[in-house]
């Protein structure tokens, strides 16, 4: 027989949204790009927040607030106490932006052009071609420059939180213990399972290929012919599955290793698998899980470390909020 099988490269697409479009107004006046009266240039200079000298202006406020929105269905937007809390949160994110700047300029650290190119080659390289990246940024209602001066303030960001909590201190083994010991619950692993499979579209492939398994064909051979799943380049191999994640494999924990499976049904599609290998339900030792609980132990320092250092910032630093012309900031939406 010859077996010929489409295996299609297409995704599930969602239908086109409409961009929500959000422009600041404030009080009777709407910030625009550029101001067309005396009273909108004034008005968009007024400054809401002043850190250490640096000055934030309205309209720049406003802008910021746009981006800050910009996923945020248009009704909820207008509900004054999410405004309200949207424009506190960001008007404290943007001290707390311009202080790890400041503090980044005087320690020397930056973030060069460079890396900011690698990062975005790296994000780009998760989407399959560069229609499918700008489609991300439509749907994200961000421009590409705008989009990148994000991402170098992260990257900024992340240096900063590195250099200060470089200092975190390892835990020490009775820590490890501790924190094993108040955590024990979370240390019992589910059975688990280990597949190699082929998942089809039609049920009518399912069939064909089924046949060829029946007969004896490699059934790594055939995923990586013809499955529509990314670990067909893996020959079929799913990895480590627990018990009760994927309902429609539970049925596989009563195979034994080296058995197949008939034909199953999943929203996936139409799967034939194979057992290689089993696992039954353990509780996992400190020395199993010791290196997750250096992370974490690690990571909670650090957090605490950067949550001090962050005040001790704010408190050395000169802040200046007008929380009147803060307060007067509306927002109107439109849908284009």
């Amino acid at each position: 027989m010859s077996l010929s099988i489409h295996r299609s490269t297409d995704r599930p697409r969602s239908g086109p949204r409409p961009l929500k479009t959000l422009s600041i107004s404030l009080g009777v006046f709407v910030l625009l790009m550029t101001a067309c009266t005396r009273n909108e240039s004034r008005l968009a200079n007024r400054t809401v927040l002043e850190v250490n000298n640096r000055v934030v202006n309205t309209k720049q406020f406003a802008e910021s607030l746009a981006r800050h929105l910009r996923n945020r269905d248009a009704l909820s937007v207008k509900d004054p106490q999410i405004l309200e809390k949207a424009k506190n949160d960001l008007a404290d994110d943007i001290v707390l932006q311009i202080v790890s700047e400041q503090w980044a300029a005087k320690n020397k650290i930056a973030v060069t052009p460079e890396e900011v190119d690698r990062r975005v080659a790296q994000i780009r390289s998760e989407y399959s071609d560069e229609l499918a990246f700008r489609k991300m940024l439509a749907e994200e209602n961000i421009s590409i420059e705008a989009w990148k001066s994000d991402l170098a303030l992260s990257l900024l960001r992340k240096k900063v939180y590195d250099e200060v909590t470089k200092s975190a201190p390892d835990p020490t083994e009775a820590e490890l213990k501790a924190l094993y010991e108040a955590n024990k619950k979370d240390y019992q692993r589910a059975a688990r399972i280990r597949l190699r499979q082929i998942v089809l579209e039609k049920e009518e492939d399912a069939k064909h290929v089924f046949d060829e398994v029946q007969k004896g064909r490699d059934l790594g051979v055939l995923a990586k012919q013809f499955s529509i799943m990314p670990e067909a380049a893996e020959n079929g191999d799913t990895g480590w599955i627990e018990k009760g994640i994927l309902e429609f494999f539970d049925q596989a924990f009563k195979l034994n290793v080296g058995a197949k499976s008939k034909i199953v049904k999943s929203p996936y599609g139409w799967h034939i698998y194979q057992v290689i290998g089993k696992e039954a339900e353990k509780k996992l030792t400190l020395d199993q899980v010791k290196s997750s609980l250096v992370r974490e132990f690690k990571e909670r320092r650090a957090q605490s470390l950067f949550a001090r250092w962050l005040e001790e910032q704010i408190r050395s630093s000169t802040v200046k909020r007008d929380d009147a012309i803060l307060k007067a900031i509306s927002l109107s939406t439109r849908v284009e």
